[in-house]
């Protein structure tokens, strides 16, 4: 029986759950936590994702201002967070409104929409 080189650590990971077939779902929490970092400091303030189904991204936003700007939006916000996970994870974003799931300040009550 041949013994098998070495294999660093992160690679075998990434071929374990590649085989379990949890690649796409890792990616997809790790796109959620980097949410500020892939769509900015001002949508990151006015929306939190919540789960990543089915290669749907459902987003909790605060008003359906915001509902509807991130809408017309969703082509980038798709792409945004496709190239920061290198893959194709998410092809859609549902929206769901839920203003009382947003503590601000007051600096930031002023500036809401």
């Amino acid at each position: 029986m041949k013994k098998k080189g070495m294999v660093p650590l992160k690679e075998a990971l990434e071929d374990y759950f590649k085989r379990k077939r949890w690649d796409k779902r890792l990616k997809g929490y790790q796109a959620i936590n980097y949410w500020e970092e892939v769509v900015g400091e001002e949508i990151a303030q006015y929306s939190q994702p919540i789960k990543i189904q089915d290669q749907t991204l459902f987003l909790r936003v605060k008003s359906n201002v915001w509902a509807n700007e991130l809408n017309l939006r969703k082509g980038e916000l798709i792409q945004k967070i496709n190239l920061k996970t290198g893959e194709e994870i998410i092809s859609n974003i549902l929206f769901k409104v839920q203003p009382a799931h947003f503590n601000f300040n007051k600096k930031n009550k002023a500036n809401s929409s």
